[in-house]
């Protein structure tokens, strides 16, 4: 798993393509896409609040490929309870649709990343939702459950 921008093709119009629609969508749900752009030294990325969850997404390329990910750091491992937050963790990760949790450092995450090949806007705007929603219900139960700190409280 690689978290933000990968290599940008320079000129690349396809990339540019997608982040394109990534803002239409952006608008659709209320962002400012201008507001939420992201400053990512390769690639596009853009990041927004939903309740009290962070959401980022971003459009990036490595080598001949473009990739689509949507992730939203939700708490901080806590010192204490680790085996059975992890147990929790992989248990909720059986029960997500179209999305993953992960751990990245001493974060966790929901993310969801695929390739823009055949990706449409209908897709990625139903992405983007499912990541944000269950970052939003699940950030406050797993930070109340086992005393993490939300990451949106850095």
């Amino acid at each position: 798993m690689f978290f933000g921008g990968r290599k940008q093709v320079s000129g690349d119009k396809l990339l540019a393509k997608y982040a394109a629609t990534v803002e239409q969508m952006l608008s659709k749900v209320g962002v400012d896409p201008v507001e939420a752009r992201l400053n990512t030294v390769e690639g596009f990325g853009w990041n927004f609040r939903r309740g009290s969850a962070v959401i980022e997404v971003y459009v990036s390329q490595q080598g001949n490929r473009g990739f689509f990910q949507v992730l939203a750091p939700i708490v901080h491992i806590p010192p204490s309870n680790l085996l059975p937050l992890y147990r929790h963790l992989l248990e909720l990760n059986l029960q997500l649709t179209n999305a993953s949790i992960g751990v990245y450092l001493d974060v966790v995450y929901v993310f969801n990343e695929r390739p823009l090949e055949g990706l449409d806007p209908v897709e990625a705007d139903n992405i983007i939702k499912l990541v944000a929603g269950y970052a939003d219900e699940l950030d406050n139960q797993i930070a109340d459950e086992f005393g993490a700190r939300l990451y949106s409280q850095v």
